[in-house]
């Protein structure tokens, strides 16, 4: 790739980081209420039936399980496992600095094309994202609460072994690769253009 379009490209992400993740954080509550909601979904498909509910006092999401516990010998309660969705979204602002660092100089197609394919990227985040949040419920439920919690859930055997992996992908991997992979999908007229531009760096 020519030096010059690689870095000018680089540099205008760098300086794009900011405000995206400015506005990310400013949707954030709204974007975590979706990923929420579709981390309930998997949550069902891998062991139907433990959480009922998922609820946003604030930011963080909280998921209403079936699960009994007593924090007290007298008293008993339900389990309700807490998500920082953040820790699993951030990806959409970098998504966004690397599509607007690539769309320098070509503002009339960013204004045609360009917001349908920043909207079409959230959406193919989405499922990632909730993964994240899913598994991290599910290693909550599973491995941090103790085998007591765990054999409430049915969460025992080759279960464990796949939240284990699930949570590793979703929590290392996900949240950063997906977004330059997306971004990479939606932009391939603009990586061939770098591959064949002149090398003009001396």
């Amino acid at each position: 790739m020519p030096r010059s379009i690689l870095w000018g490209f680089v540099l205008r992400t760098f300086l794009w980081l900011a405000p995206c993740f400015a506005l990310w954080y400013a949707v954030a509550r709204y974007h975590a209420k979706l990923a929420g909601w579709l981390a309930h979904l998997f949550v069902d498909l891998f062991k139907p039936g433990i959480v009922t509910a998922v609820e946003q006092p604030l930011l963080d999401l909280m998921f209403v399980t079936t699960i009994k516990v007593h924090p007290t010998p007298a008293q008993t309660a339900l389990l309700l496992p807490e998500v920082n969705p953040l820790l699993y979204t951030y990806g959409l602002a970098f998504f966004l600095a690397l599509m607007l660092a690539a769309h320098a100089g070509g503002w009339a197609t960013w204004r045609s094309t360009g917001w349908k394919k920043v909207l079409l990227g959230a959406a193919l985040l989405l499922p990632f994202q909730a993964w994240g949040i899913a598994f991290d419920v599910l290693v909550q439920v599973g491995v941090k609460f103790g085998p007591e919690v765990s054999a409430q859930a049915g969460l025992y055997g080759w279960r464990l072994d796949a939240i284990a992996l699930g949570y590793q992908i979703g929590n290392l991997i996900f949240p950063t690769l997906i977004p330059v992979v997306m971004w990479a999908l939606l932009n391939r007229t603009f990586i061939e253009r770098c591959r064949t531009a002149p090398n003009d760096s001396g």
